[in-house]
């Protein structure tokens, strides 16, 4: 089918990368930004949209879901009792909200078997509706790292790790996500206790760079962050509590963080209800006082900030946490309304590798745009983007969504 191309008329135009641009229209040309101009004459074939008294910034990206879990779910072992197939399309109906929210790309970072190929695939191939997916498969873990039922690819020393990590790639991931440390979510771990060494999670780094995909790296606790830092890993995942020293490693080895904020401010709300087990309320205790100082101080040394939000860990819900961590990024991290968006578009998509074609609105990038409604502007307001009436209009690649 033949796509319709628009002129879109803008009044204030978010690039994605920390500028703006005021009274600029922009071209959209199957599924691709054209051309970005003042004055430029639409083609007979082109629909005009006005948007000029309105804002139009990228889609937001979401660096760090989980389309196993749906974040209602509070104890992660009633998982054990649910299907493959049933998790496959239950994911498929969580990333469509994603979408619907204004998420136009998202990044599962571990799940079971083959559950997230399989959303992924759905979406590619138009039988759901959802969001660019980008996936890990399953998370590389130590034998015995996590609770059997989040289906770790479990590898022990170098060359089993090296293995692990072929295995994924040969099934067609995107990105490699690695398990530190252990887990507030694995009831036999402690969260900032370190499970792979230095030596282990560089050799996974190494094989995946060979193929152009980045690595992620869950990691917790002093020990733990800088093996993950000093490994060469692209993204340090959580990296709480995040010492000075680590931060000045993080800055030599061009590290991206992502704290996921979004996921311990949520959860600890409900501590008092007494619904979440035991074991998760007491280390998310521990964790949570740690991170406003940790991110700030990393805000304030320049470590580029990548929003993630561990959407379906309990109580962290697709779609509204994604808007929800770029507010805490302002509030708690004290970072600019411009430099919060530019962690949940462009540097998002560094942090998957895919920011020469989505991320921003440039010239040859894929039209993945928000429109948003008069009056609502995220610079000055960074909380309207959790307002799902506020995103007017979605845009992915280049094509109109049809909401829910």
């Amino acid at each position: 089918m033949l796509q319709v191309s628009y002129l879109l008329k803008t009044g204030t135009l978010i690039i994605g990368d920390g500028r703006l641009l005021n009274d600029v229209s922009v071209l959209v040309r199957d599924g691709r930004i054209a051309e970005i101009g003042e004055s430029i004459k639409p083609h007979d074939k082109c629909e005009t949209l006005d948007f000029s008294d309105r804002v139009v910034m990228p889609g937001l990206i979401d660096a760090h879901v989980h389309v196993c879990y749906d974040g209602l779910t509070l104890d992660p072992s009633a998982l054990r009792g649910l299907s493959d197939e049933f998790l496959a399309i239950r994911g498929s109906r969580l990333a469509a909200t994603l979408l619907d929210h204004g998420v136009t790309t998202a990044a599962d970072a571990g799940s079971r078997g083959n559950v997230s190929l399989a959303v992924r695939e759905a979406i590619q191939k138009g039988i759901v509706k959802g969001p660019r997916l980008l996936v890990c498969g399953r998370m590389i873990s130590i034998t015995g790292g996590r609770d059997p039922i989040s289906g770790a690819n479990e590898a022990d020393g170098v060359e089993g790790v090296r293995k692990a990590t072929r295995e994924e790639l040969a099934r067609g991931v995107d990105f490699i996500k690695l398990a530190g440390t252990g887990a507030i979510t694995s009831q036999h771990t402690e969260s900032m206790t370190t499970q792979f060494n230095e030596d282990e999670l560089r050799v996974a780094t190494q094989e995946a760079h060979k193929v152009e995909r980045k690595t992620h790296s869950h990691a917790y606790g002093a020990q733990g962050i800088r093996d993950t830092v000093m490994a060469g890993v692209d993204v340090l995942v959580h990296g709480h509590p995040l010492t000075s020293e680590n931060i000045d490693l993080m800055k030599q080895m061009n590290t991206m963080y992502m704290p996921t904020i979004v996921t311990y401010y949520q959860s600890q709300l409900h501590h008092d209800e007494g619904k979440l087990p035991e074991y998760m309320i007491r280390k998310e205790k521990e964790i949570f006082p740690l991170i406003e100082r940790g991110v700030q101080d990393a805000v304030r040394t320049g470590i580029p900030l990548v929003a993630g939000t561990d959407s379906g860990m309990p109580y962290t819900i697709f779609g509204k946490s994604s808007a929800e961590e770029l507010e805490l990024f302002v509030e708690m991290g004290k970072m600019s309304a411009m430099d919060a968006i530019t962690a949940g578009t462009f540097n998002a998509a560094k942090a998957l590798n895919i920011e020469n074609y989505v991320g921003a609105i440039k010239p040859g990038m894929s039209a993945d745009l928000l429109v948003l409604a008069p009056g609502k502007n995220p610079l000055e307001d960074i909380t309207v983007l959790q307002d799902r009436e506020a995103i007017e209009r979605i845009f992915l690649m280049g094509e109109i969504v049809e909401r829910n």
